[in-house]
């Protein structure tokens, strides 16, 4: 009776609670963010210990104490550009294919899809044995990888694999982030991504006079929080470029182009390495011709507002008329102080976008607020200044001109110099120029 009676009674079951769903995602999302590679890049003067250890351990059949992690690290080391095509490795190689078939290890076949991708050559045969093998396992994969698959099931095609990515990046507003979310962690890494972003480019040139385009592709080159792409940034900035060999954009459009492209690139007169060696040279002069009209409107803007003189229009006149003319090959600003220090002041003011580099006018007394505008001429070196400095020119190849793109000048030692001509501002100092060019 008892037992009937406790049956018969309402009893109240209360469930252990679960956590919110969206913090679990959460948590998954910033763990993926922190560590996106399931395989760590194993350091250059290891992986010839971590192969030789592998094959050791293969010819031996010795498996004892041998962790996933180190399995996968010697994977990465083994499917290298240095060591994937090397015969006296093939058996290890073919051991890590024939385990990609059987395994249902996650760890180890999310591993192996990471180097996949890593080390993707289009129609290499390494690319082609490892699809075949994850296509075998494409079951058994799991998390992530799931949801890559069900976005994008030819992201195993050894030969258009990469194609098809870039396919899907067009169709993106911010290809970055939304590669992400569908299982590519690194969407800047090497191998697979590396091939997709040449393809990405060549599938957008077309559009990137638009101003929409131009900010996807720069999106895409350096997201948010991000370092700029490396890889590929050359055929990238040639894309871009490319538009421009004979026209020139708005003059909105081209400051977004050199503010982007510098802020993620280097100044190329300064930074000649890098991503701008591999632009064809035609392309670079394009951004070269923009930043020399940059850095005279530069020094004209700066110096107006730091110095009152009804001098600088006609200055500004002569030295633009002279660029649109094509007549100018350089040009390079250096500051003085109080000048630097509203140029900067200017910079923030732009929201935050790359300011042009210049250099600093170093002398001091009655020259303490010059400021000096080099040009390049034809053989040509011309020295303009602020606060009644005289102009100077002098021969390409005086020993005494001054280059440009330095980083300090002393218009002092400038003015001191041998073999300048120099005149004042005074009279006709237009046509005296123009004699001298």
């Amino acid at each position: 009776m008892k037992l009937a009676a406790l049956l018969n009674q309402s009893v109240r079951f209360n469930p252990p609670a679960l956590a919110d769903p969206n913090r679990l995602h959460a948590s998954a999302r910033r763990i993926l963010e922190r560590w996106p590679d399931v395989v760590a890049e194993p350091p250059e003067n290891d992986r010839d210990r971590l192969v030789e250890e592998m094959r050791r351990r293969l010819v031996d059949d010795d498996w004892h104490d041998l962790p996933t992690s180190f399995v996968t690290r010697a994977a990465r080391a083994l499917f290298d550009p240095v060591r994937r095509a090397r015969t006296e490795l093939a058996a290890l190689r073919q051991f890590y294919l024939d385990e990609l078939r059987v395994s249902t290890r996650r760890s180890f076949l999310g591993a192996m899809a990471s180097v996949y991708i890593g080390s993707y050559e289009p129609g290499a045969s390494h690319t082609r044995a490892l699809s075949a093998a994850l296509s075998e396992a494409r079951a058994r994969l799991g998390g992530r990888w799931t949801r890559l698959e069900q976005a994008l099931p030819s992201w195993l095609d050894p030969e258009h694999g990469h194609e098809a990515i870039a396919g899907l990046m067009m169709g993106m507003d911010d290809p970055w982030n939304e590669l992400k979310a569908l299982g590519l962690g690194m969407p800047h890494a090497p191998g697979l991504m590396d091939h997709a972003h040449l393809a990405f480019v060549e599938d957008i040139r077309p559009g990137l006079r638009d101003r929409d385009e131009l900010k996807r592709l720069f999106g895409w080159l350096r997201p948010e929080r991000q370092e700029a792409r490396f890889s590929g940034a050359a055929e990238a900035i040639t894309a871009v470029l490319g538009h421009w060999l004979s026209t020139d954009p708005s003059a909105d459009g081209q400051r977004y182009i050199i503010d982007t492209l510098v802020g993620c690139y280097g100044d190329p007169r300064v930074s000649a390495s890098g991503a701008w060696a591999g632009v064809p040279e035609q392309h670079r002069a394009v951004i070269l011709r923009w930043l020399t009209g940059e850095n005279i409107r530069y020094f004209l803007d700066v110096v107006s507002a730091v110095e009152e003189s009804h001098m600088w229009e006609p200055r500004r006149e002569f030295w633009l008329s002279l660029h649109e003319q094509g007549r100018i090959d350089g040009a390079w600003v250096a500051f003085s102080a109080e000048a630097a220090r509203y140029a900067k002041r200017q910079a923030g003011i732009r929201s935050g976008q790359s300011p042009l580099r210049y250099g600093l006018q170093t002398a001091g007394g009655s020259r303490l607020y010059t400021s000096l505008l080099i040009l390049k001429i034809g053989n040509r070196i011309l020295v303009e200044g602020s606060h009644s400095y005289k102009i100077h020119i002098f021969r390409g190849n005086s020993p005494a001109a001054p280059a440009l793109y330095r980083a300090e000048y002393d218009c002092e030692l400038i003015r001191l110099s041998a073999g300048a001509e120099a005149k004042s501002h005074n009279g006709y100092w237009q046509g005296w120029v123009l004699e001298r060019i």
